[in-house]
């Protein structure tokens, strides 16, 4: 456990502004790289929630930068599809995906993430494989203790390092905007039964196979982790519409 990393504490449980802090501005990095690059990483990371509202004065409060870097770099996630315009004053808000949708993006993610894992099979040294094995350690304590934030972080962690190892970059960034569309939903559907522990036991896989390079395990590994955890947001998502349909109907007897 020498290797392993602890992340800054946070006794903030849930609030995702709480987990942004004042923004680090770099030397030859624009102030909107700097804000779309954090915002986009606490979409797929799951700080915020579906259907969240993410205002421009919020935003700026937060990072304690002013509104015009935030402005473009709404607008940038707002392409991206992570982020969407609703209601007459067109507020922004995290999307709230569709089933379809969410069919949708399992069945590219199975096709673009396994394909990016058995090509970063041919890549992974032993530097690396100390820091997924970090990442792992981390999701491991995080399952144990229930810490969703961690778990969320390291999950995104794991799976990235192996990605970006196959040095495809137009790839990485496809697998990335699949992610920044269901990153906030996965925030809500690791509260399953058992989610945690599928979860782990695809994850320990994944990184068996990549110590025994076998490609075939390991695409098998992130296929079932893929798999199930979209079985789990389908089910979040049934959830979550028919409390809306109960609430809606609540509403209309109240009226009367």
């Amino acid at each position: 456990m020498s290797d392993l990393i602890m992340p800054p504490s946070n006794n903030v449980q849930h609030n995702g502004w709480a987990r942004l802090g004042p923004l680090e501005l770099q030397e030859g990095v624009t102030a909107q790289s700097l804000v779309y690059t954090t915002l986009r990483h606490a979409l797929i990371s799951g700080y915020f929630r579906p259907g969240e509202q993410i205002s421009l004065r919020k935003v700026a409060s937060v990072l304690e930068i002013s509104v015009t870097p935030v402005r473009e770099a709404l607008r940038q996630l707002e392409g991206d599809g992570g982020l969407e315009a609703y209601g007459g004053n067109r507020v922004l808000r995290v999307p709230i995906l569709t089933d379809a949708e969410l069919v949708d993006i399992r069945d590219i993610r199975l096709n673009l993430e396994g394909f990016a894992a058995v090509q970063a099979l041919k890549q992974i040294g032993p530097a690396q494989m100390r820091v997924i094995r970090n990442a792992l350690s981390l999701m491991d304590i995080a399952a144990e203790t229930g810490n969703i934030e961690m778990y969320l972080e390291n999950n995104w962690r794991f799976h990235s390092l192996i990605y970006r190892a196959a040095d495809r970059p137009v790839l990485m960034n496809q697998i990335e905007g699949l992610w920044l569309r269901v990153g906030p939903l996965i925030h809500i559907a690791v509260a399953a039964p058992k989610h945690f522990d599928q979860s782990m036991a695809s994850h320990r896989a994944a990184y068996k196979a990549l110590q025994d390079r076998d490609p075939d395990a390991l695409q098998r590994a992130i296929i079932q982790d893929i798999s199930e955890a979209a079985g789990d947001l389908r089910k979040t998502l049934r959830s979550w519409e028919e409390q809306k349909k109960q609430q809606t109907r609540g509403s209309g007897r109240s009226t009367k």
